[in-house]
């Protein structure tokens, strides 16, 4: 009696255990995206400043948080957060990195906002590959790899149509570039390594309490064929 009561409150734990399962659309889901979305623009504003090999360094946390964010969000809803970050940043308010509007386009760091929205794509296609740690700090990797390629190139068309100057494209990409991805790296893996316990937290609320008529039916199906099989094992 005792292990079956055991059993079944594990069985009860286990459905709110994220198992590599697509975002579905929730309340929970919707409240999780809104935490986000205040998490980016709060990232967006932190910047913390320290000497390092006689050199004073700036950083920001922006990168690592993304790609936890996609993470935690998956692609479509990434990319949905995404759109709502550009939207307020072109007409609502200024949350870019150091400035906002239409114009910011001019700006050759608009060129990460490009690399946020690549790596979605790419960060989150290998998420979804496999849960293992090796996949989520390829995909991590990549993703970084995305963004800051993204700002490096549009750096160079920027000074191709003449917006910069090209005496400038080797500056920035010294100090913005080189000095920052090695800690991009560094924050990203362990905001990283840290996500799938986090993800189950949140998977509690984002995951549907209740099951829609196809759902019932693909689990009917899926244990009548456990059943057909194990009995098929048994016989042989």
């Amino acid at each position: 009696m005792k292990h079956l009561i055991s059993k079944r409150y594990k069985d009860i734990f286990a459905q709110y255990i994220h198992k590599g399962e697509p975002t579905p659309l929730s309340v929970g889901t919707i409240a999780v995206l809104g935490l986000c979305f205040l998490l980016l623009i709060i990232a967006t504003f932190s910047q913390f400043s320290f000497n390092f090999a006689a050199h004073n360094i700036s950083y920001s946390p922006l990168i690592p948080i993304m790609l936890f964010i996609i993470y935690i969000l998956g692609i479509n809803y990434s990319f949905l957060l995404f759109i709502l970050y550009l939207l307020t940043g072109f007409f609502v308010w200024p949350i870019f990195v150091f400035g906002g509007g239409v114009e910011f386009v001019q700006n050759y760091l608009f060129g990460y906002i490009v690399g946020f929205a690549l790596a979605i794509f790419i960060a989150g296609f290998i998420f979804n590959l496999s849960q293992t740690i090796k996949t989520r700090l390829v995909a991590t990797f990549c993703g970084i790899l995305t963004i800051h390629f993204s700002e490096l190139f549009y750096c160079i068309i920027l000074a191709i149509l003449k917006v910069i100057k090209f005496s400038l494209v080797i500056p920035i990409i010294s100090k913005i570039i080189l000095s920052n991805i090695l800690l991009d790296i560094l924050f990203s893996f362990i905001l990283i390594l840290l996500a799938p316990y986090i993800k189950n937290v949140l998977w509690t609320c984002m995951k549907p309490k209740y099951e829609t008529k196809k759902q019932k039916e693909r689990k009917q199906q899926k244990a009548k064929r456990e059943k057909i099989s194990k009995n098929i094992r048994k016989r042989h």
